[in-house]
């Protein structure tokens, strides 16, 4: 629905310390979306030299590799009698920047006297995440730590998350692995959507907070009956499964752990499966599923009818007043601005119309979304899965007995009695835990990884598992000619024993050495021979 209406706008660029202001006489074009977790804008204009080339003293800096902030100011060119409304303010950085010249052939030396810019920028955070690709690994910290440690420059956060600021034993990050498509941007949506949490930006700051609650709203601002064309009440479907989730653990002692849902139907079912021992893990996962649940409140789209006469605060509440009938559906209830969508077109297009004027009219839509105040869901942008796992080589870490000596270990947890090895990463020069478990091997096989071994590890966001072994013991790799098989136990060469099958003249042979120290006892199994020696060197 569109309405016509004469705008205060300014666009204002500040490549590496310069300061270029476009009017809005100038600005032909310009979109904005506003969310509650960001925004994205995009501004065209005019740059028009009346008499030489030069007078366009932004294209130098303009086509130069240098960053590009923007800040956009748009406001009501008049306000309303009594009217006290602050305008829309929004400031990010440029991602992505084009120009068209025109010369004029009939001009000496055909120069360029008019030129049409576009950029399109976006909030600070969302810019540089979406460039950011970190691989790492974060032991014993708070998960406010780990999104700390990838603040960009110029970037503000606070956290009224209080699940952040746990202390966990590992999170990982590999989105810098061969196949992630996933940015930092990506995965902070995902994760925010995995716990149940919510990321909200302030234009006015340009600070985000990531927080397990909606902002808090004060009094709610009224609505102006002659600013809205149109009301419009979006009805979503809720969920209709049976939610719960499963545990496949053999010894668990519960298997299923149900999740309430009101609106279910008979014959639809979601259910989690994971793998723990934990009972913990599964009640934690049925009570984060159980919010994730809950079904998002109806929505509010105000089309206007002009721009409002009044201030639009990004996660502000707003209600409707005297002016409004009693019989509609949002009589008496308050809701909250989650998204603001503008797109405005300059009535006189031609680049010399309107030249630098401080206000423009505009052919304009305009549509204000909002949830109720009570509206538990959070809204979040589509994203990219981070994958996990990733892999990474590890040496594993005994401190049981001497340096020399290729012993085991398994440190058990003091709250849950698991039992884990203790893996190296010399990347970042850190220890994680792996499950001490048999591995791919059968049970009744008993063959700990040892002090030292180069190992394959399987990296999940909050887990670590040894996927396989990736070099020889030292001393058990025999000589191809002998076409044999080793099994070599023990410590070290002076403590250990040695069973090998290999062949001699096309024949197998068996031998079995014993070593401790200087005592050596020996059983050899060869072509109509057997031989059994004990002996102790001088």
């Amino acid at each position: 629905m569109s309405f016509v209406d004469r705008l205060k706008a300014m666009l204002v660029l500040n490549p590496k310390g310069k300061e270029f202001t476009v009017p809005a006489g100038n600005i032909k074009r310009l979109s904005v979306e506003v969310h509650s977790y960001g925004f994205s804008a995009s501004v065209e204009w005019w740059a028009v030299s009346q008499v030489s080339a030069s007078e366009d003293e932004l294209f130098e800096h303009f086509v130069k590799k240098d960053p590009i902030e923007a800040v956009l100011k748009l406001d009501r060119a008049y306000d309303v009698e009594g009217g006290d409304a602050s305008g829309l303010e929004l400031t990010g950085l440029v991602e992505e920047r084009w120009v068209h010249e025109r010369a004029f052939s009939d001009v000496q030396d055909a120069p360029v006297l008019q030129r049409r810019y576009r950029v399109r920028f976006s909030d600070r955070g969302t810019v540089l995440w979406r460039q950011h690709f970190p691989t790492g690994v974060w032991v014993d910290q708070k998960l406010q730590e780990v999104i700390e440690a990838h603040k960009p420059d110029g970037v503000e956060l606070s956290f009224k998350w209080e699940a952040a600021k746990t202390q966990l034993p590992l999170h990982t990050l590999g989105l810098g692995a061969e196949g992630n498509a996933a940015s930092f941007h990506d995965f902070i949506h995902w994760l925010l959507a995995r716990e149940n949490a919510g990321l909200f930006y302030d234009p006015a700051t340009g600070k985000y907070e990531l927080s397990d609650s909606k902002p808090k709203g004060g009094k709610a601002i009224e609505l102006p009956r002659d600013d809205v064309a149109e009301l419009e009440v979006c009805l979503p479907e809720p969920r209709r499964d049976h939610a719960a989730v499963l545990n496949s653990y053999v010894e668990a002692g519960t298997r299923e752990k149900k999740v309430d849902n009101a609106n279910k139907m008979e014959g639809v079912r979601q259910e989690y499966l994971l793998t723990s021992p934990l009972e913990s893990t599964l009640t934690d996962r049925a009570t984060l599923e159980g919010k994730r649940q809950r079904a998002p409140e109806p929505e509010l789209c105000v089309h206007f009818r002009r721009y409002p006469s009044i201030t639009l605060l990004l996660n502000g509440l707003y209600g409707f007043g005297e002016d409004w009938s009693t019989k509609l559906y949002t009589n008496g209830k308050k809701y909250r601005l989650y998204r603001l969508e503008l797109r405005a077109r300059a009535e006189l297009k031609d680049p010399a119309d309107t030249l630098n004027d401080e206000t423009n009219n505009y052919e304009m839509e305009m549509t204000a979304t909002l949830e109720l105040e009570a509206d538990p869901t959070f809204r979040r942008p589509s994203f990219t899965r981070p994958r996990w796992p990733f892999y990474v080589e590890g040496t594993v870490v005994s401190e049981v007995g001497q340096d020399d000596e290729l012993t085991y270990e398994a440190r058990q947890d003091s709250d849950t009695s698991l039992e884990y090895y203790r893996v190296k990463l010399p990347l970042w020069d850190k220890e994680v835990l792996v499950p001490y478990d048999p591995h791919q091997q059968p049970g009744h096989f008993y063959f700990p990884a040892d002090k030292g071994a180069r190992v394959l590890i399987a990296l999940d966001f909050r887990s670590a598992v040894l996927e396989r072994f990736l070099a020889w013991r030292p001393g058990a790799k025999l000589p191809k000619e002998s076409q044999g098989n080793h099994l070599l136990l023990g410590k070290k060469p002076e403590s250990e024993t040695s069973i090998r099958h290999i062949y001699e003249d096309s024949k197998p042979l068996l031998r079995i050495l014993r070593t401790s120290d200087k005592d050596t006892q020996l059983i050899e199994v060869a072509e109509g021979r057997l031989k059994i020696q004990v002996k102790e060197e001088k």
